[in-house]
């Protein structure tokens, strides 16, 4: 396909991009990279705080106590911090980079697969402190949830990236004319929040609302992440099948969509 064909043109230049985007965000601080660690760590001790402690959330099939809850908050977290980061950055990577879009040469398309690859960077930091988490709990109270079918856990991120890619190709080309797009994509964001089963189990809503969760791009990854991650379960190869193919048809509509209107970009930069 043409989108994965962008990529593979041109990654040495996505690659490059990716690791300055990386490197940037943590540019000038004292401790640099450390922060891509330290961060979630520090969200997940405020996480377990707040919801675990303060408001006392619990999930009716919870075992092992508050001890497991900020890894089934945490888990929900990540996937949607990822998909977050490629909303709200996807709106300012054209317009912050008037340099490339003089150049007749330069690849724009390969943008958002530079947005899309540094957010999996600090979606990976995070997923890495949530196994140490998991590891800690195996080893403390024996937890064996915590088993096989981590294999998988690739799975729900390569799933909700490319719905990332589709995000970046739409709304990286329609920011450059409709500038009020960026404050619109983190009203999206937190509804998206809000609407798949984070602070939530699914069972807490009637039965005839359930479906109407996986409208939410994330709600299906955040499930199968968890189930990899504290149930130890096979994963579903129809849902993976079907959210895969809608989610390469979402991508490639967004790539044609870029590729369509990115020749007035320069007019309006």
């Amino acid at each position: 396909m043409a989108l994965f064909g962008s990529y593979r043109s041109n990654r040495f230049v996505i690659h490059q991009l990716t690791r300055r985007a990386v490197l940037t965000r943590y540019r000038g601080t004292a401790l640099g990279l450390i922060w891509s660690l330290l961060t979630p760590m520090l969200m997940l001790a405020i996480y377990t705080f707040v919801f675990g402690l303060v408001l006392e959330i619990r999930w009716p099939a919870q075992e092992g106590g508050l001890a497991r809850f900020p890894a089934i908050l945490f888990s929900g977290m990540i996937i949607h911090s990822l998909l977050s980061d490629c909303l709200i950055q996807s709106t300012t990577v054209i317009a912050d980079n008037p340099q490339y879009v003089k150049k007749v040469v330069f690849p724009l398309e390969a943008l958002p697969w530079v947005t899309v690859l540094s957010a999996l960077f600090q979606a990976g930091i995070s997923l890495f402190v949530l196994i140490l988490y998991l590891l800690g709990l195996l080893l403390l109270e024996n937890d064996h949830s915590f088993g096989w079918s981590v294999v998988f856990i690739p799975l729900p991120f390569v799933m909700i990236s490319i719905v990332c890619l589709g995000i970046g190709w739409f709304v990286s080309a329609a920011a450059v004319y409709f500038r009020d797009i960026g404050q619109l994509m983190g009203v999206i964001s937190t509804v998206l929040f809000f609407m798949a089963p984070i602070l939530y189990p699914k069972s807490a809503l009637p039965e005839s609302i359930q479906p109407l969760l996986y409208l939410n791009p994330i709600t299906f990854p955040i499930e199968q992440l968890r189930n990899f991650l504290l149930k130890n379960a096979a994963p579903d190869i129809l849902g993976i099948g079907i959210y895969t193919v809608v989610a390469l048809v979402f991508a490639y509509l967004g790539f044609l969509w870029f590729e369509r209107v990115r020749k007035g970009f320069a007019d309006v930069l």
